[in-house]
């Protein structure tokens, strides 16, 4: 049969054969030792093919091994896939594109962290452009093994998205990212220090290089993402850094201060950004309040999308009428022309929850010169069965009273 068709045909063919599993609930397949691969679509009908002959052997192992998940419930899942990687006549270590990592940090008893102990096999999938760490711990790694572990994290990055993880001190997070100097999304979400293992007297050997030039979306939330080593080296300077797409989320009291002069120092260059706040307590607004007190947004004009969130007004939250207390604030520091939407992120359960947000001032900030381009004030996640009901109350109490012609959307999704 190979021989009657050219090889191109057959890989065509290969290329699209995951739609026939197009009615599986999961888009997760394991092999035999619970190895998840491919999460981004299925691969039972491509395993089945790569038994068929010899000569479709490459190009269903491009697509079976193109996204591996290594999961955190094993240790010997990780350590079995890592020996398969470091293996001399291993034949699929330059077809892995996508990895995700999920040591288990938190969930896992000491004894079952593996991450810092297969590193260095897995620098060896160096075609890797996706890269996902969940719950990783980095606090008791040896520098021999942080060093042979370090080329995983490289100029073959395009995607870093590191979440609730523990670092022995902010520079070595830094360094690892200062690698990834073609990086174009940057996600550092709940990144802590645990300073009690960090080496005595710190790391001399630490090397970090200027941030990707790439970089196209950044996304940091609570943690020493915000700190003021790792901003300052984000963004030492006015214009120092470009990126359009932006996500600041829990910015705590310790934050304010850095994350308003990354605004300052970035702003130009920014079009997209969501912010929100993390207060010491639900009766408090300490978070909201440092930052409405320093920041200065005059360098935002080419803002053109600003979203809102997360804005807790459900009944059974205490501090519901505090938790969007920031936004007139940071309207009227905003003179951004060019902004087309506003975005809401809220939780609430019933359209007069929205009381608990002041639209006398939002309204009357929309009303001015410094928003003459404001196409849409948009809402979500709004419960399917208030959803008329809300974007009624909406209409009502917001859109009639804006000057300009504004559409009010309100959606179920995220």
């Amino acid at each position: 049969m190979t021989d009657i068709f050219p090889p191109e045909i057959f890989d065509a063919i290969l290329d699209h054969v995951h739609i026939l599993d197009a009615e599986a609930k999961s888009t997760y397949y394991a092999i035999d030792y619970s190895l998840r691969i491919n999460s981004t679509k299925p691969v039972k009908t491509l395993l089945s093919c790569s038994l068929v002959c010899q000569s479709w052997v490459p190009r269903t192992r491009l697509h079976i091994f193109n996204a591996v998940y290594l999961p955190h419930h094993d240790r010997t899942i990780a350590v079995t896939f890592s020996a398969l990687v470091a293996h001399s006549l291993c034949t699929f270590r330059s077809h892995v594109r996508r990895l995700s990592l999920h040591e288990g940090y938190n969930r896992n008893p000491a004894e079952a962290l593996w991450l810092n102990s297969v590193l260095p096999q897995l620098a060896l999938l160096t075609n890797v452009e996706d890269l996902y760490l969940y719950h990783a711990s980095f606090t008791d790694v040896a520098e021999k093994e942080w060093r042979a572990g370090l080329p995983l994290f490289g100029p073959h990055l395009n995607h870093l998205d590191i979440q609730s993880t523990q670092f022995d001190q902010v520079s070595r997070m830094t360094e690892l990212v200062s690698r990834c100097t073609n990086l174009e999304h940057l996600a550092l979400r709940y990144i802590d220090e645990n300073s009690d293992s960090a080496p005595k007297g710190g790391d001399t050997t630490i090397v970090r290089t200027p941030p990707s030039r790439f970089l196209r979306s950044l996304a940091l939330q609570s943690g020493i993402a915000m700190s003021a080593e790792f901003m300052t080296w984000l963004c030492p300077s006015p214009g120092s850094i470009k990126v359009p797409t932006v996500e600041l989320r829990s910015i705590s009291v310790e934050d304010a201060h850095h994350v308003s002069r990354f605004l300052h120092d970035a702003g130009p260059s920014i079009t997209s950004l969501a912010i929100g706040f993390s207060d010491s307590s639900s009766g408090s607004t300490d978070g909201q309040d440092a930052f409405c007190r320093v920041a200065d947004l005059t360098t935002l004009t080419n803002l053109e999308t600003l979203q809102f969130g997360h804005l807790a007004i459900y009944p059974i939250y205490m501090g519901r009428g505090l938790s969007a207390k920031h936004v007139p604030f940071i309207l009227a520091k905003l003179d951004s022309p060019s902004l087309k939407e506003i975005r809401f992120h809220v939780s609430m359960g019933e359209a007069a929850d929205f009381e608990m947000i002041d639209w006398t001032s939002i309204v009357s900030t929309l009303n001015s010169a410094c928003y003459p381009k404001l196409e849409v004030l948009s809402f979500r996640p709004i419960k399917e069965d208030v959803l008329a009901e809300t974007k009624a109350w909406l209409d009502e109490h917001v859109r009639s009273k804006l000057r300009r012609n504004v559409e009010i959307r309100c959606a179920t999704s995220y």
